[in-house]
């Protein structure tokens, strides 16, 4: 059994956000948790005035909101800032702490295009997509001489997003841009299956049909799509469908449009969560 954790300090009323990592938090251990967990996603920023008062007007922590403040004005790093909150509210073990600080310091020494694109890279794989976004364009326009291989992972990863959101359209061009920059095969692959379902599949042969590359390329995208379809056929899903399908044969309307409803509610569910913040 885990050793319980004391907590400490108030509920907040007004919870504190932390605009680095869109989340916002409760209270002093949920703070403490989101800074491990997303301490690489932190700048100077993140430990400013505003989190001092917060800690002491929301959470009743005189004494470390006091001892923040001096710290601040002394200019202590972020490391040893954030340190310092993790070891007055005893949430994390020393393992944890000591990673954390270790990461704010070498973050420290990134400038603010590296800095942004890990944070970009973090909210990619982790769903975020409008923020995610709104990194990678910043780097696209403002990073002093991007060179192809950073512009192709961006245009790369903003492909994807598109893709996941079902624009198909513009999911192919960036593959297609990304492709063009960067000389990645995949890129490439993934550009094609990004028409492949754009298009008709007489638009589609007739699309591959005049390029010698793509036909060569369509081959290894139906053999993905192929065993794809192999793992769809044994997933939670599929059998779903299949249950459906007995229901209805059998007559049993009642249990067929139950399973129905929990289908659809779940995959509006899962559908809105990703379009929340949708990339325009």
């Amino acid at each position: 059994m885990s050793t319980p954790i004391l907590c400490i300090g108030s509920y907040a009323q007004t919870p504190y956000t932390i605009e680095k990592i869109g989340r916002r938090v409760y209270c002093i251990e949920e703070l403490c948790y989101c800074i491990v967990q997303n301490a690489f996603l932190l700048d100077e920023e993140s430990f400013g005035s505003d989190l001092f008062d917060w800690i002491e007007r929301e959470c009743s922590l005189v004494k470390l909101s006091d001892e923040l403040r001096s710290m601040a004005k002394k200019r202590c790093s972020m490391a040893a800032i954030a340190g310092t909150i993790l070891d007055y509210v005893g949430y994390n073990t020393r393992k944890e702490v000591d990673r954390t600080e270790e990461i704010l310091r070498e973050n420290a020494g990134m400038d603010m295009y590296q800095k942004k694109l890990q944070r970009a890279d973090y909210l990619f794989e982790n769903g975020r997509f409008s923020m995610a976004f709104a990194e990678y364009e910043f780097l696209l326009h403002n990073t002093p001489g991007i060179d192809h291989k950073l512009r192709a992972h961006i245009e790369h990863n903003e492909a994807v997003m598109y893709a996941r959101l079902f624009l198909f359209e513009k999911a192919a061009d960036m593959f297609l841009k990304a492709y063009e920059d960067g000389g990645n095969r995949e890129s490439y692959l993934q550009y094609l299956s990004a028409v492949r379902m754009n298009l008709s599949d007489k638009e589609y042969v007739s699309f591959i049909a005049d390029s010698d590359e793509a036909y060569e390329a369509s081959m290894e995208i139906e053999k993905r799509m192929r065993e794809a379809n192999e793992l769809y056929s044994s997933s939670d899903n599929n059998l779903m469908l299949r249950t459906l399908s007995v229901y209805k044969a059998e007559g049993k309307m009642h249990e067929y449009y139950n399973k129905v409803g929990e289908l659809t509610d779940g995959m509006k569910t899962a559908y809105r969560e990703l379009v929340k913040d949708k990339v325009k």
